[in-house]
């Protein structure tokens, strides 16, 4: 597993200017290539629709130097890349008016480089890392499905989404898994960066891919999944009793799926609008399955101490599989399982919960 590709890439277009970060506005690329002969020049490759073109070139120095600067800033974050000729290529994210930062050697370019300047440029290192080092394909989809449906850029999302090893796919939007995969990918852009054109790519996608699977395709193309019934989720409380959501689905009763971390910024006033509808409508037939994705099991145990409903925690070993089962692609998100046991709506706002509730009832 040794050939790597990138697949959908989306529009960039900019100039070059070679003027100091601090003083343009555009983004840049520096670094050194040790090893490089003076004057080769590196190729700075934007894409579109899956093609790569050459955006511009930087000569190399002397030292191995090279310094690359872009007259405007990336409007959107993006996927670039820059190539030594013969000798690969390194992918990077930019957004704005990023500075980013290229460490290499000409011999070992494309699998040895660092870059460094962002976030971001760490995360999508990683994510080459992650798929150049794991030889299992099962393995691979677990550690990058778990990246993917805990991104907030959206950017990182779209580039591990579209890696391939060899000519296989990692992710096939046309087969039952990937789909589900792309549908939480695009979410992030749908919850995030609703007017961000990467979103739109992985959309169309996803519900080609769900065409081709024989599955319905909603006049509006909006993700909502799963569409009827509900997949039922076993985890285990703080006493470590189990529990279903099956448990909870029963004829004239209103279900709350709740998906949220208690250690996220949002969780207090999140749980505080479920805790408001708990009070109100429990006696009438609302019950909530919280499942929460807490790293520390002692943290999550103190903060789900004096919950009043089913609260269960999805351990690091659990893995995504209950992100992905739901199409999951940010955090809080609330399902609503109407009296009839089909999934009524997803929630993405918490704000928007009460009045969706109180229809029910």
């Amino acid at each position: 597993m040794k050939t790597v590709k990138l697949l959908p890439c989306a529009l960039l277009a900019g100039v070059s200017l070679f003027v100091a970060c601090s003083s343009h506005s555009g983004w840049s690329l520096k670094g050194n290539v040790e090893g490089a002969e003076p004057g080769t020049r590196l190729a700075v490759e934007a894409c579109n629709a899956g093609n790569w073109y050459v955006l511009d070139s930087v000569a190399v120095g002397k030292n191995g130097s090279f310094d690359y600067h872009a007259a405007e800033p990336a409007q959107w974050a993006e996927i670039m890349r820059v190539t030594l000729p013969g000798k690969g290529s390194v992918y990077f994210p930019v957004q704005g008016s990023d500075c980013l930062t290229l460490s290499a050697s000409a011999d070992g370019f494309a699998t040895g480089a660092r870059m460094s300047g962002t976030a971001m440029a760490g995360a999508i290192a990683a994510v080459d890392s992650i798929v150049a080092s794991t030889d299992n394909l099962d393995d691979l989809r677990r550690s990058l499905s778990g990246i993917i449906v805990s991104d907030t850029t959206g950017i990182i999302a779209y580039y591990t989404i579209g890696k391939s090893v060899g000519n296989q796919l990692i992710f096939d939007p046309q087969e039952s898994f990937g789909n589900r995969i792309y549908g939480a990918a695009a979410q992030v852009y749908d919850h995030y960066k609703p007017e961000d054109p990467h979103g739109q790519v992985l959309k169309a996608a996803f519900f080609a891919g769900r065409q081709s699977l024989g599955k319905s395709v909603p006049q509006q193309q909006t993700i909502e999944l799963p569409a009827q019934g509900f997949i039922d989720i076993v985890r285990y409380d703080a006493k470590g009793a189990e529990h279903k959501i099956s448990d909870l689905v029963q004829p004239g009763k209103v279900v709350l799926v709740s998906f949220t971390g208690y250690d996220q910024d949002f969780s207090p006033a999140y749980n505080k609008i479920l805790n408001d509808l708990y009070s109100l409508y429990h006696s009438k037939g609302l019950e909530i399955y919280q499942i929460a994705f807490d790293e520390s099991e002692v943290e999550w145990k103190e903060a789900s101490r004096n919950l009043p409903w089913t609260a269960v925690w999805n351990s690091p070993q659990d893995g995504t599989e209950a992100l992905i089962a739901y199409n999951v692609g940010a955090l809080p998100m609330t399902f609503i399982i109407g009296k009839t046991g089909e999934i009524e709506q997803r929630v993405v706002d918490p704000s928007q919960l009460p009045a969706a509730v109180g229809k029910l009832f």
